[in-house]
This record gives C-alpha cells, sequence and structure tokens, in this order.
C-alpha cells in the first residue's frame, strides 16, 4: 500500500512540474483548431473501422491509414496556416512599400498601394485570429 501511495505522489509531482511547461509550449493562436479536429476525426474513424466486425467486409488497412495520416494532419500540416498567414503579411509589406519606389520613379497609380496591402494584412490576421487577436510580436499582423 506505501509503495501505492509513493507512487501516486511521485505522478502528481511529475504532472506539476511537466504540464505547466506543456501548456506553455503551446502555439499562440487558434489558426490549427481545424487541424486539430481533422486529426481527432480521422483517429475516431480508424478506432471505428477497427471495431467492426471483420463480417462487414471492410479492410482493416483503412484504420492503419487514418491511424497514420492523423498525427500529420494535426502536426506538420496545421504548420501550413502559419506559413500561408506569414506569406500574405510578407506580400502585404512588399505591395505598401511599391508606393514610394513608384512616386520616385514619377509613376502614379490611380489607388494607394497601401490601401492593398492593407487588405494583404487583414487577410494575415484573419488567419490567425478567428475568434481573438492573440499573435504577438515580432510577427504581428494585427498590429
Amino acid at each position: 500500500m506505501k509503495k501505492l501511495i509513493s507512487i501516486g505522489v511521485a505522478l502528481a509531482l511529475l504532472t506539476m512540474a511537466v504540464v505547466p511547461g506543456a501548456v506553455a509550449a503551446q502555439p499562440e493562436t487558434y489558426a490549427k483548431v481545424p487541424f486539430a479536429i481533422i486529426e481527432e476525426g480521422l483517429l475516431l474513424i480508424g478506432d471505428i473501422i477497427a471495431a467492426l466486425p471483420t463480417e462487414l467486409g471492410i479492410p482493416a488497412w483503412i484504420a492503419d491509414v487514418t491511424d497514420t495520416i492523423a498525427p500529420f494532419a494535426g502536426g506538420p500540416l496545421s504548420w501550413t496556416v502559419d506559413m500561408l498567414g506569414w506569406g500574405i503579411w510578407l506580400v502585404g509589406d512588399v505591395v505598401g512599400s511599391l508606393d514610394s519606389l513608384l512616386a520616385g520613379m514619377g509613376m502614379e497609380l490611380p489607388f494607394e498601394l497601401s490601401e492593398v496591402a492593407g487588405i494583404f494584412n487583414t487577410i494575415a490576421c484573419g488567419l490567425f485570429t478567428p475568434w481573438t487577436a492573440v499573435v504577438a510580436p515580432p510577427f504581428d499582423p494585427c498590429g
């Protein structure tokens, strides 16, 4: 009984040490939520298929495929949102800086490129903040 209590105390102390660090390591964006939903959906489909009777004729390899694809959807694939947002923000900055370049060359456009740049920055901000503004400097498309 003492050993069981010691193990419980050790696990509690480990949890108190590890969980705050794991929570702090979470990304400060909600943009990855749809990918987490896709990941969990694929895992659920795999679990359901694995639990079905073999008499139904559903191949077992489908569960293996969903279990293999799910971590990719929740991990590396989710970072494509960040890269897309960063790329759109970069395009906005480049387009915004073209105003002074074109003015220096004596060229005029019927519209302000800074307004076009604002559209790109608004799109980038929207990608990162579907529910609330949580993106922080140095990359802050909503700033």
